[in-house]
């Protein structure tokens, strides 16, 4: 007795043009190119400002926050006009909260380059005299650090 089997076929090559011969050398041993980016910077008169950039196919965002809430954003895979938009009071009083309690505007930045296709995380906050500059990566960035970063991030999404 001869039990049926049934036709797993998948798929089938279409008829057409097929490459017949490997090529002596790879087409491209380049890797991607990186932009220079420059260091973060405060505008004047904002209070927070947030850049995160890298990943596998190079991106970068940044977001701006100014003390009545009003908020910019902008990016390399965002329209260019990103626009403006405004928190409320109740999300002011949430990010303070969080600035306070990460200690970003005491923190120093943790060193070190960014690894391949990580991200880096970049802060300024404009703390009582002076700007202060926090930037840390993914695999590195201290757990302390975590919630803001996420509540940052859900306003460049």
């Amino acid at each position: 007795m001869k039990s049926e089997q049934k036709d797993s076929t998948l798929g089938t090559i279409p008829a057409g043009k097929r490459e017949s011969q490997l090529e002596s050398q790879p087409r491209s041993h380049k890797k991607p190119v990186r932009p220079k980016i420059e260091p973060l910077q405060l505008p004047r008169g904002a209070w927070v400002a947030f850049r995160t950039s890298g990943g596998l196919k190079f991106s970068s965002r940044e977001l701006v926050i100014y003390p009545d809430g009003r908020m910019t954003r902008r990016g390399t895979d965002l329209p260019k006009q990103a626009g403006v938009s405004r928190l409320n009071d109740t999300q002011v009083a949430e990010l303070r909260r969080l600035l306070e309690q990460t200690g970003v505007a005491r923190m120093q930045s943790s060193g070190g380059q960014q690894p391949p296709d990580a991200y880096a995380y970049e802060i300024v906050i404009q703390s009582k005299d002076k700007p202060n500059y926090v930037e840390v990566f993914d695999g590195t960035m201290p757990a302390s650090l975590m919630p803001l970063i996420r509540w940052l991030m859900q306003w460049l999404s």
